[in-house]
């Protein structure tokens, strides 16, 4: 029986990311009670079929004023933010790169206000780390405090296996760098800090998930600096739990939270945060 309607830009048979993985572990623990609907194509007239629902956004870039404004007036509805989609870059430092100027999305024209009372009538926003979720209270002042927690990025227990069961391969000399086309994951400066360290490094992409974590389990390392604040990335959580050494800087969000602190508390954390999600539902 269909209790829950999950909303999404892409799910991962459509796109892979770290949002689309995290999404994943979290529905497929609900599989038989989740209906999913990209965000493009969410109606009016679906909306009031499945208003009795419990409903979660995910990623909701595609998803259109005026079905915002129905869903705030009809649905029970909560949000996870990967991102910062209170922005029209979805970042704020892409903002000020591009603009000049402090992000001031919110206060520029009606469909800020509408994204706004999106984020207003949420029961519940989930964020990928401490500091996003503080950016978003001083940019949103819709967003109520006491509806807010930190989820981070979300694991099944069969990829917590499947990294566990690799963890001890033996290592080459190697540092992997994420070999990305995204401004923001930096790449171009990881290569120019490998060289100015005269560390051997290798490129990666293109690869199938479970691909890109044997890869990693036979790194010395990972080289991950994005230039602007990335929520919580998949990639470094890997690495740690594969027991890789990490050069990252001060925009992996993340990274002094207690929970990422040791190897052994990453992954304590991470068995338990998808019931802690499932668990405020219900």
């Amino acid at each position: 029986m269909i209790k829950y309607i999950a909303v999404a830009d892409a799910f991962a048979n459509q796109y892979v990311g770290g949002a689309e993985l995290t999404t994943k572990a979290l529905l497929d623990l609900k599989e038989g009670q989740v209906l999913k609907i990209n965000s493009h194509i969410l109606t009016e007239d679906f909306i009031d079929k499945n208003h009795d629902k419990i409903w979660i956004f995910f990623n909701f870039a595609n998803l259109k004023d005026n079905i915002m404004i129905k869903l705030a007036k009809t649905v029970n509805y909560s949000i996870v933010e990967y991102d910062y989609k209170f922005c029209k870059y979805r970042s704020p430092d892409i903002h000020k790169l591009r603009d000049g100027n402090q992000c001031d999305c919110m206060s520029q024209g009606i469909s800020s206000k509408i994204k706004s009372l999106f984020y207003g009538y949420a029961k519940k926003i989930w964020f990928m780390s401490e500091i996003q979720r503080d950016v978003f209270l001083e940019n949103v002042i819709s967003i109520k405090k006491n509806n807010v927690e930190v989820l981070s990025s979300v694991f099944s227990k069969g990829d917590l296996r499947f990294i566990n069961s690799i963890s001890e391969n033996e290592k080459d000399s190697n540092y992997l760098i994420l070999n990305s086309s995204s401004w923001i994951k930096g790449t171009e400066k990881c290569i120019e800090f490998a060289k100015s360290k005269n560390l051997q490094y290798e490129l990666v992409g293109n690869l199938k998930y479970h691909e890109l974590l044997i890869k990693m389990s036979t790194s010395k390392g990972l080289i991950f600096k994005p230039l602007g604040g990335d929520t919580c990335p998949r990639i470094v959580i890997e690495a740690k739990l594969l027991g890789c050494e990490i050069l990252i800087n001060k925009n992996v969000q993340h990274k002094d939270e207690e929970w990422f602190s040791t190897k052994e508390s990453c992954e304590e954390y991470l068995l338990k945060n998808a019931d802690k999600f499932w668990s405020w539902y219900e």
